[in-house]
């Protein structure tokens, strides 16, 4: 069986915030949100994280698995330059930069403040575009009401007499009246030429492109096209509503989207609302209390911001609007930035630096996504801000992300190439800030990781605990205690024992490893087992086992033992013997012989 070593160890806190793409849209939220949805161990199919290799390359990437499991790791939470933190568990690898420049993956614990790590410079995805939303696919889908919005256009009325006898039937089932009063609503219906979408439906009547819908109510109603194309200047329109905009849903007295700032802005607003939607704009003048702004009263409209994830209860930017083509997330973009960034001023006439702000942290993420899209990477940083004339010294904090030396300067150019300059050095799509801050953490009860074959780092189980496993297919240069002593006794180099060489460890070989694996997953066992070998060697003895096996004429010496190095490594494998009947099978001197051999074939000549 060709295997390879499963070792569930590079592990973010369940609070993370993952960026994936799931085969329909891209997606932000924390990884605990994600596991809540499909599961906590589970398989993916059609799953890409954006992740980066060792040669500084971004690219979506597949993901395999999505793996969650408890651990007694120590936990930390990372602080960088540009206001970027991580917390995961110590084992968990990111790259750091090395004394040649080029990256080299170290886990969290080895890392000091003033390392330099990769943090995305450039964010590469899956692109979709999006250009039309059907209203009658979003009301004909689970959740909404039928029945609760009307469809309208010329010769319905018409269509409607030819099936006359099937619409009675149908208000008659519906109402639970007599036939005679359900003819006199088909023939206010067909006067109006306005009829129940549930109705049309249900008759087999299609509705056609220049069709119109409003709320199904007895009065007259503002009324959306059927298909409502999403054009770049409605992007413009949905960036400002994220920055200045909020929904009000009061159901059935009152439903409308306002959005408050600059008259001059509103007026663009307003037209774009009346020339794509059709909709009726009240405009409210500016006072010393508030600013001016704008409303637009309708259930659908409502109902359609919702449904495109512009109506959450925290401030966000949707996943389709994340992962649009650049040359219609520019458009997104300066709409927020007229609503929330530096549009009047100095700042504003130099065009020295862009400054987008917000309350929402969740919000502040997603921008940090938007703008790595286009390969800029802003400074983020936490404030706070009075009102002294309406609140006195009350504080108000925010999040300020900013973006200095930017070329060419306007967001609407951004898609054709933008250029920024940073204090700090680049290493492909990567960017390389400094560590201001490790801290403890406590961890959370799960910790996850995206399996993604070929790759360690993504944008930041199966109830198997891998206990010091090894193998053939093993890197010479990934830090573990074995590859590094055979590859050290293969060139005839000192064999480096860590402290005294008295802590022991339990060593698996990977077939054992992958063995118990499948037996655990035939079994339908959903908790952690055990898979491993309660036989113990001191390092020392590992150390002197690979010299005699190797035939290599290697010393041991002995260097600095590191604070985290654990003194005893031994799993109890009591319930995989009375569960799955396991028992390790390849002893130390076999396995060690198999990856010696592995080892050996690899060296040059």
């Amino acid at each position: 069986m060709d295997t390879a070593i499963v070792r569930i160890f590079n592990s973010i806190l369940a609070d993370e915030k993952v960026l994936y793409d799931d085969g329909l849209e891209l997606r932000h939220e924390t990884v605990q949100e994600l596991a809540d949805r499909i599961g906590t161990s589970v398989e993916l199919f059609g799953y890409t994280v954006p992740a980066f290799n060792t040669h500084g390359a971004m690219a979506p990437s597949e993901a395999s698995f999505l793996v969650g499991h408890p651990t007694e790791a120590q936990c930390f939470r990372v602080t960088t330059g540009y206001g970027r933190k991580l917390a995961v568990t110590g084992d968990h690898s990111v790259f750091r930069r090395g004394a040649d420049g080029e990256p080299e993956a170290k886990p969290v614990r080895e890392l000091a403040v003033g390392d330099r790590i990769a943090i995305a410079g450039r964010l590469d995805v899956i692109e979709r575009e999006r250009k039309l939303v059907s209203l009658v696919d979003l009301y004909s889908a689970p959740g909404h009401d039928r029945w609760a919005v009307a469809v309208t256009w010329p010769g319905l009325g018409g269509e409607l007499h030819e099936r006359r006898d099937e619409a009675v039937g149908l208000i008659t089932a519906r109402s639970g009246r007599t036939r005679q009063s359900s003819w006199g609503t088909l023939h206010r219906w067909r006067e109006d030429e306005c009829v129940p979408l549930a109705v049309v439906q249900e008759l087999g009547i299609n509705v056609p492109a220049e069709a119109r819908m409003r709320r199904y109510s007895s009065g007259a109603g503002a009324a959306l096209p059927v298909n409502v194309e999403i054009s770049d200047q409605l992007l413009w329109l949905f960036g400002l509503f994220v920055a200045e905009g909020c929904l009000f849903d009061d159901r059935p007295k009152s439903s409308f989207i306002n959005i408050s700032c600059d008259d001059a802005t509103l007026d663009i607003a307003e037209h774009i609302i009346r020339r794509d939607l059709g909709l009726h704009v009240v405009r409210a003048p500016g006072s010393a209390d508030r600013g001016p702004a704008l409303f637009v009263h309708s259930h659908v409209l409502v109902d359609l911001w919702r449904d495109l994830g512009l109506g959450g209860p925290e401030k966000a930017i949707p996943g389709w609007i994340l992962g649009l083509p650049l040359s219609r997330l520019k458009w997104f973009i300066e709409g927020y930035r007229v609503g929330d960034g530096v549009h009047s001023g100095k700042k504003l006439d130099e065009k020295a630096r862009h400054e987008f702000s917000t309350t929402s942290e969740r919000l502040k993420d997603d921008l940090v996504v938007a703008l790595a899209r286009f390969g800029l990477v802003p400074s983020v940083g936490r404030y706070t801000s009075t009102f002294q004339q309406r609140t006195g010294d009350r504080r108000y904090p925010f999040w300020r992300l900013t973006l200095c030396h930017v070329s060419p300067w306007s967001p609407l150019e951004w898609d054709d190439g933008v250029e920024q300059e940073l204090q700090a050095q680049r290493f492909g799509d990567l960017v390389w800030a400094p560590i201001t801050a490790i801290e403890p953490v406590d961890a959370t009860p799960l910790v996850y990781d995206f399996v993604v074959p070929g790759k360690e780092n993504f944008w930041a189980g199966t109830g198997v605990m891998a206990h010091n496993t090894y193998g053939e297919r093993m890197r010479p240069d990934d830090g573990r205690a074995i590859p590094t002593f055979v590859d050290q006794a293969l060139h005839g180099k000192p064999i480096t024992v860590h402290g005294t060489g008295k802590q022991t460890r339990s060593i698996t070989y990977v077939g054992d490893l992958v063995r118990g694996i499948l037996l655990l997953l035939d079994s339908g066992h959903p908790g952690p087992v055990n898979c491993g070998t309660e036989h113990e060697m001191t390092m020392r003895e590992l150390a002197e086992r690979i010299v005699r096996l190797t035939g290599s004429s290697s010393e041991i010496i002995y260097t600095e033992r590191g604070a985290d190095d654990p003194e005893k490594r031994r799993p109890d494998l009591t319930l995989a013997r009375e569960l799955l009947g396991y028992e390790p099978q390849v002893g130390p001197d076999e396995g060690l012989g198999r990856a010696i051999d592995y080892f050996r074939g690899r060296l040059p000549g």
